[in-house]
């Protein structure tokens, strides 16, 4: 169960009258605010850097992503064209020819101080020759083929560490703004609160000081009375 919004502000009030109220928590209280308005502050500027940063890589994910959905659309009109053609046998003897690993190396890149997976390939297009099938037994529509689907796999290779850097960014602005919004909405407002609090006793006392103060001078200066035997 959620605490209610009277249980909140009762324990934020009592949470400041706990305060002790010196003119040295006065100045405590000066400097954390000072201190909380600086990190939020610098906090939400990484926030802006960031989300600017995440709109760049969007753009480019979603440039990458239209430019392997037309390679697809490409590589699927090849295929067909090269089984109706050559037949769907010969498609798959060199299919099986060309099968390999690609080798990919994984390491990390900082952004805005955020640290975020790259992952680094070498290019997947081969020669003709490099291919694996024979060279007589296959024909340009082949190659047309096998060159789409390289282009179509450098794409995808692309695509998926542009997607990697959008969710690590998304994951930390996400985090970053939770954490301006702790600042904002509860951490300086509960240092406001105990600053003005412990100003409001002090003022209070010196107040009461000063009246007692007036009142000690005023019995000081009333006349004493003689008294006659």
């Amino acid at each position: 169960m959620w605490p209610s919004k009277a249980t909140k502000l009762e324990e934020e009030r009592y949470s400041v009258e706990q305060v002790s109220a010196t003119r040295t928590e006065l100045l405590i209280r000066r400097a954390q605010i000072d201190l909380a308005v600086q990190g939020r502050d610098l906090l939400s500027e990484k926030r802006d850097q960031l989300l600017e940063e995440f709109r760049r890589v969007a753009n480019v994910a979603l440039g990458g992503t239209g430019a392997l959905e037309r390679s697809a659309a490409q590589g699927r009109r090849l295929l067909a064209i090269t089984e109706a053609s050559d037949g769907p046998e010969s498609v798959l003897s060199a299919a099986v020819a060309t099968r390999g690993e690609i080798p990919l190396t994984a390491s990390t890149t900082s952004i805005m101080g955020v640290r975020v997976a790259r992952i680094d390939h070498e290019p997947v297009g081969k020669p003709r020759t490099g291919r694996g099938y024979s060279l007589t037994g296959t024909g340009p529509r082949i190659d047309a083929v096998a060159e789409a689907y390289e282009a179509q796999l450098d794409l995808i290779l692309a695509v998926a560490t542009t997607e990697i850097r959008l969710r690590r960014l998304a994951d930390e602005i996400g985090k970053t703004t939770r954490r301006v919004n702790a600042m904002e909405f509860a951490v300086i407002p509960r240092l406001v609160a105990e600053r003005k609090q412990i100003q409001s006793v002090l003022e209070e006392r010196e107040r009461q000081d000063h009246f007692r103060l007036k009142r000690v001078k005023q019995r000081k200066a009333k006349p004493r009375r003689l008294v006659h035997s």
